[in-house]
């Protein structure tokens, strides 16, 4: 089991009327996300990821007390990626997703996923916490669908959970074919991977 690594006993916060400085907690996360893509959980240290950052190890410590904070923090931050506005039709949103899921999972974040996936697989308290990130993840989808259903835009079966897995499934695919080389996802595959799994011709 991984053990969180505490970062400091005393970590150094902002003082009173001291604003936070946001570019540096998003150089964190992506640093984190990057160590973490590449070096997996036996590599992933505050060290390594304060110098990635280009910060300190207390500057990392003052926002997130542990490495495990530090990596599902920074995780979570893919979900940001995936946010589709309810504006055009279901389709039309459905095909952003699939785009931005594409993309993100062919990222450094996409790969960060793919690490946490097996690395919970041995750890029940990164496990639950991955499992409660995923649920957040698939529940933001599943509005998508529930609204084309109730709005007579995609049929009743796509309201399912079978659904849902094929969609984010395939995107997955589609970004593991991207690493191998095997050519890039652009807007007409989402668009025709959607057409597909709602059975219309693209």
């Amino acid at each position: 089991m991984w053990e969180p690594e505490p970062v400091v006993s005393n970590p150094v916060r902002p003082g009173p009327g001291r604003p936070r400085d946001e570019s540096i907690d998003a150089r964190i996360l992506e640093a984190a996300l990057t160590v973490y893509a590449a070096k997996g959980l036996s590599g992933f240290t505050v060290d390594q990821v304060a110098r990635a950052a280009g910060c300190s190890r207390p500057a990392v410590s003052a926002r997130f007390p542990t490495r495990t904070e530090l990596l599902l923090e920074a995780v979570r931050s893919f979900d940001a990626t995936l946010a589709t506005d309810d504006v055009g039709s279901a389709r039309d949103q459905l095909v952003r997703l699939a785009e931005n899921l594409v993309d993100g999972f062919g990222s450094v974040a996409g790969r960060a996923t793919f690490r946490i996936v097996f690395d919970s697989l041995d750890d029940r308290a990164l496990h639950a916490a991955w499992e409660d990130i995923n649920a957040v993840r698939l529940a933001g989808i599943a509005e998508i669908l529930e609204r084309g259903v109730e709005r007579g835009e995609l049929p009743e079966e796509v309201r399912s959970e079978a659904f849902l897995h094929a969609l984010v499934g395939a995107a997955m695919a589609k970004a593991i074919y991207g690493w191998l080389g095997e050519g890039s996802a652009g807007p007409h595959d989402a668009a025709g991977l959607v057409d597909f799994l709602l059975g219309r011709p693209s």
